[in-house]
């Protein structure tokens, strides 16, 4: 497999793993080391393997379940490090309803025993823009 073509599958392995709410499948996608970086849509910087895998766990372990996926990929590498930037399509489920949003994403990938790893995942709220149906005719 050629190398964007492994980094693009390891990035589509995250998003499922995501959907999946399983925390073996993501922490085998990850680096354990003290230099990984996660940054989840309106939350503070995590650092460190132990609390960002405790961050996924929080997030599988809620009422919440979603569907994600990635659109506008572009992948890039250079010996050994790779990084993705997309955005991620989302749709919370929740009882009986469901919200959609959109994140920027950057997931920083490294080569690691002929495995691409996670070592960073930043993810940031686009802002939604709701047309003003507003008027200033008095009917």
């Amino acid at each position: 497999m050629e190398t964007k073509e492994a980094v693009q599958a390891a990035n589509i392995e995250f998003y499922k793993a995501i959907e999946a709410a399983m925390i073996e499948r993501m922490e085998a996608l990850w680096s354990h080391s003290e230099e990984v970086r996660c940054v989840h849509p309106g939350w503070d910087l995590l650092i460190g393997w132990g609390r960002v895998r405790e961050s996924w766990e929080r997030i599988f372990e809620s009422d919440q379940r979603m569907r994600i996926h990635p659109s506008a990929v572009r992948v890039s590498t250079v010996e050994g490090f790779a990084w993705v930037t997309c955005i991620e399509n989302i749709t919370v489920f929740q009882d009986h309803s469901f919200d959609t949003v959109q994140a920027a994403a950057t997931n920083l990938f490294i080569r690691h025993n002929d495995r691409w790893l996670l070592v960073h995942h930043h993810a940031s709220p686009i802002p939604m823009i709701v047309p003003d149906t507003a008027s200033d005719i008095i009917q």
